[in-house]
């Protein structure tokens, strides 16, 4: 009987966090399928870009691993971390009111440079900003801060992209459960995901 596979760190940790990116999705969708609406025609091309994320997600993980508590409780670092991470643009958010008509789902007419400007400074800048400061806290190496930058990046045009989008309204409360949930996700996937696929064959 074959052995099963037994991966190096580093390549387990690229294939848990493309695993977990793309079990973040599934989450993701079907939560909202639930207490939303469907809207699974995205997955496609969704799984695609999760799984993509999901690899800068598990290099981000690699080289924090020697700085982060040992399993289980690493799984609730990373949840941390990534609170940490989006913490800036969450407490932004509420600072203004939605940046769309939350009527008709839609930007308003000649809103669309004001919106994306802030989506930019108030979103990705703040999340890459933070992600290259956790990274350089707790890996200690330009290659750490850099992967937890590209980190940050992600997790603001993946699972944290609407953040500004609800501004202080009660909506925004339904999104943040629903990140809570697909973060919470995703970090068990990758820190499990990497032990299992690190454990030497039997």
């Amino acid at each position: 009987m074959d052995k099963p596979l037994s991966f190096d760190p580093n390549t387990a940790s690229l294939i848990a966090g493309a695993l977990s990116g793309v079990v973040g999705l599934l989450v993701f969708l079907t939560i909202h399928h639930f207490w939303i609406r469907p809207i699974w025609s995205i997955a496609p091309i969704g799984l695609i870009i999760a799984a993509l994320g999901g690899l800068a997600v598990g290099w981000a993980y690699n080289e924090l691993r020697s700085g982060l508590p040992p399993r289980p409780l690493a799984s609730l670092a990373m949840v941390g971390l990534i609170a940490a991470i989006l913490a800036p643009a969450i407490l932004l958010s509420f600072t203004h009111g939605p940046l769309f008509d939350l009527e008709t789902a839609n930007i308003r007419p000649g809103e669309g440079g004001q919106v994306a400007l802030r989506i930019g400074l108030e979103l990705i800048l703040t999340a890459t900003v933070m992600g290259a400061l956790a990274g350089w806290l707790i890996g200690r190496s330009p290659r750490a801060a850099l992967a937890t930058a590209v980190a940050g990046f992600v997790f603001a045009i993946g699972p944290g992209h609407n953040i500004p989008m609800f501004g202080a309204t009660p909506v925004a409360v339904k999104q943040l459960v629903i990140l809570l949930a697909v973060v919470a996700v995703s970090a068990i996937t990758l820190v499990e995901g990497g032990a299992l696929l690190t454990r030497p064959a039997p």
